[in-house]
């Protein structure tokens, strides 16, 4: 199915559902909001699970601010499951189960997406219905006591030693779907990365927007070049608006063309002119796909030379 395991669940929330399911151990603000925005309208009774593990808040893969967003829908209630791991949403008839947690990173709503799996499947399907059953008569409701505790818990277990790097964590300043490279200098990118080029080496705005794409990107640390630029690579191919470059270069892109192209994804709030923001995209396909793109120097046209 295209497009991201989040469009998939924002697609079956689109009818007007009556009753929705959201079961999973790592739960995270931002998904969630996302999710429950296409809920709030169709009135539906929400029960949405979760494990709130008191070292998964102080991991940062679920968030007790869950609670409030639930309460505040009407027919929204929080449930508790301590040995939770499976991750399970049902809406209505339909039910998506499979590996992916509510959480942006496992939805493709962030960068760099994890990869995850998740099978659409009717709620008649055998065993499902009795697993629901016994997964409410398991579980309690979340209570603001409740979320007090777990919190001074969680504090305590982050004041004892650095939380865990986990697939799920998002920071605030995480960037979303709509995330394209700032850095106008792609070449540079991998000394920023390692250190060997610091602000005091390039333009300090270049710097700047280099760590930025650095940190959506979330690249592991002491990777070699040629594995940096894999990774590099790999990430990108899961943008929306690589996507969308990538299929249309095979026809050819102009530069009069790129608003078309990239204007939906193009973020005035950093300054920088749609025409700078399609040079930055052309150089960073070329740099991390030398061998897909070229450019037509007569009429500056990007142009997709094979299928990856």
């Amino acid at each position: 199915m295209e497009g991201s395991l989040g469009a998939q669940l924002l697609r079956l929330l689109e009818k007007d559902a009556s009753r929705v399911v959201l079961v999973a151990p790592f739960i995270k603000t931002g998904a969630l909001a996302r999710v429950l925005n296409n809920v709030a309208s169709s009135g539906a009774k929400v029960d949405v699970v979760t494990r709130w593990h008191p070292v998964d808040i102080a991991d940062g893969v679920c968030d007790l601010e869950i609670l409030e967003q639930v309460e505040k829908l009407e027919g929204g209630t929080l449930w508790i499951r301590h040995n939770l791991h499976a991750k399970y949403f049902r809406v209505d008839d339909t039910c998506l189960i499979g590996s992916a947690n509510l959480t942006g990173r496992a939805l493709g709503w962030r960068m760099p997406s994890n990869l995850e799996l998740m099978l659409e499947v009717p709620a008649s399907f055998v065993g499902l219905a009795d697993w629901e059953q016994s997964l409410f008569a398991s579980s309690v409701p979340a209570t603001s006591e409740m979320r007090n505790s777990i919190a001074i818990e969680a504090e305590k277990i982050r004041q004892a030693g650095a939380p865990r790097v986990a697939a799920d964590v998002e920071a605030e300043g995480d960037t979303y779907d709509n995330w394209m490279p700032l850095c106008a200098r792609p070449d540079l990118l991998y000394d920023v990365y390692r250190g060997l080029k610091t602000a005091a080496h390039m333009v300090t705005s270049t710097f700047e927007y280099a760590r930025q794409d650095l940190r959506a990107l979330s690249v592991p640390p002491e990777l070699p070049e040629p594995i940096f630029r894999q990774y590099v690579a790999h990430s990108l191919r899961q943008l929306p608006v690589i996507r969308d470059v990538m299929e249309a270069s095979l026809r050819g892109v102009p530069d009069r063309n790129a608003p078309e192209i990239i204007g939906a994804y193009h973020d005035a709030d950093h300054d920088i002119p749609i025409e700078a923001a399609w040079s930055t995209v052309k150089l960073w396909m070329m740099h991390f796909f030398p061998d897909e793109f070229r450019i037509e120097a007569d009429q500056e046209v990007l142009v997709r030379g094979r299928q990856y």
